[in-house]
């Protein structure tokens, strides 16, 4: 395990405020290949970020991890089977190969958007 993944695990979730709203980080950035220790740490925020006190509006970052058809997959179930409802998610660090895969969250009525940017995508979000 070397040092950046490391470091890609530890990174925290968090709920941000931001703007004069409230925004959920999804860190999945930084973690590489490790197709499984991704899937576990975005099912372990599952519930945090379910809870009807959490705010509707996300980020999930991507930067500099391998996305698989196993990670979309994980990612866009939680997403589309939760009864949370969610109003704006930002992808970030999500090539066009693979955002055809998290476009599918649409079909729910959530607003998505693909940017390279931290910053952008918090401002597109408020």
């Amino acid at each position: 395990m070397n040092i950046i993944h490391q470091a890609g695990i530890k990174k925290k979730s968090f709920e941000l405020n931001y703007n004069g709203g409230q925004i959920w980080c999804e860190h999945l950035d930084g973690m590489g290949a490790y197709e499984d220790d991704v899937i576990a740490k975005f099912l372990g925020d599952v519930k945090a970020f379910s809870k009807p006190s959490v705010s509707s509006f996300m980020i999930i970052n991507l930067d500099e991890t391998d996305i698989t058809e196993k990670i979309a997959e994980t990612i866009v179930t939680a997403i589309t089977e939760t009864d949370k409802i969610f109003r704006k998610i930002a992808f970030v660090g999500v090539d066009k190969c693979w955002q055809k895969s998290f476009v599918k969250i649409n079909r729910k009525g959530i607003a998505v958007k693909f940017l390279s940017d931290y910053e952008k995508a918090k401002e597109w979000l408020f």
